[in-house]
């Protein structure tokens, strides 16, 4: 087998665990996939893996402050959150079944929990004096920021749709769906034709509210030039024909400021605090040892 060469990073003498850089790796990519496409992601892969690696650097760096500064841990809060933990996991007997854990292995546990702790009491006093935000920040977040609180334009539509078959002339899928349109027009029931004639799995012909872009483009231009009330023309998509019934239809509009002031001042809190333990973060990088170790392994 061949030999490859990992790097190792350690802070101040202690090993970065491949663990926790996944563990960061893993909150970046959630993070990530709620403000850009799967494409861009993929595109800045290699920009997240680097930002994970420093985060967990920052990480350490952290714990490692907290464990010289924070004391006074009391056993009853780390047997608390282990017993949170087993639950979690179906409970004391599931929990030992399932992971079969050595006396060494809890004791592992536990003292991660009681880092954990110093972890979060740390974060508490370096946040303490970071001021909340008030009425006036939100409304200058909002004011600044109109596309985030901009709920876009909506059509609930359902459609019935039928998918070609291997050999099927598609003509003829066609000519039926121009009958059953016909038919719409001519008033008869909208569920009971989609539940016949629909090739919709479980019947379910209700697409509820959606924006542009959840759909494909073919079907997205329909359903949104079809009036409410309305049938479209027999359209085509990747996925088979279809006639769009638009229910309903919402505008673009803007969320009320009184709705999400709270939020936003929360938002807003978080980023400083975020801030704050940041900084505290980079004191402590100008001053650490950190060394990208190569690993040869195989």
């Amino acid at each position: 087998m061949g030999e490859e060469i990992k790097t190792s990073i350690t802070v101040n003498g202690e090993t970065v665990e491949e663990s926790l850089i996944q563990q960061e790796l893993q909150m970046l990519r959630e993070r990530y996939s709620r403000e850009m496409s799967w494409q861009e992601m993929d595109e800045k892969q290699a920009k997240i893996e680097s930002d994970a690696r420093e985060n967990a650097v920052e990480r350490i760096l952290l714990m490692q402050k907290a464990r010289a500064e924070i004391n006074g841990v009391r056993p009853e809060e780390i047997e608390a959150r282990f017993l949170v933990l087993k639950n979690r996991h179906g409970g004391e007997k599931e929990f030992a079944q399932r992971f079969e854990l050595s006396e060494d292995d809890l004791a592992k546990i536990k003292a991660d929990i009681e880092d954990g702790i110093k972890l979060e009491k740390l974060f508490e006093l370096i946040c303490a004096d970071v001021p909340h935000p008030g009425e006036a920040d939100a409304r200058n977040y909002f004011d600044e920021n109109p596309a985030e609180f901009t709920v876009p334009e909506m059509v609930h539509a359902a459609h019935i749709v039928q998918h070609p078959n291997p050999g099927q002339p598609v003509e003829k899928i066609y000519s039926a769906l121009l009958n059953l349109r016909e038919r719409l027009l001519a008033g008869e029931d909208f569920d009971q034709l989609a539940g016949e004639f629909s090739h919709c799995r479980d019947g379910e012909h209700d697409l509820g509210f959606f924006t542009r872009g959840q759909m494909v483009q073919s079907f997205e231009n329909a359903a949104f030039r079809t009036p409410p009330g309305k049938y479209s023309d027999v359209i085509q998509t990747e996925f088979g024909y279809h006639i769009i019934k638009v229910i309903d239809r919402k505008p673009e509009t803007m969320r009320d400021f009184a709705d999400v002031r709270y939020d936003i001042e929360n938002m807003l809190l978080d980023e400083r605090k975020n801030e704050a333990i940041g900084a505290v973060a980079d004191e402590l990088r100008a001053k650490a040892d950190i060394k990208n170790l190569m690993v040869v392994e195989g």
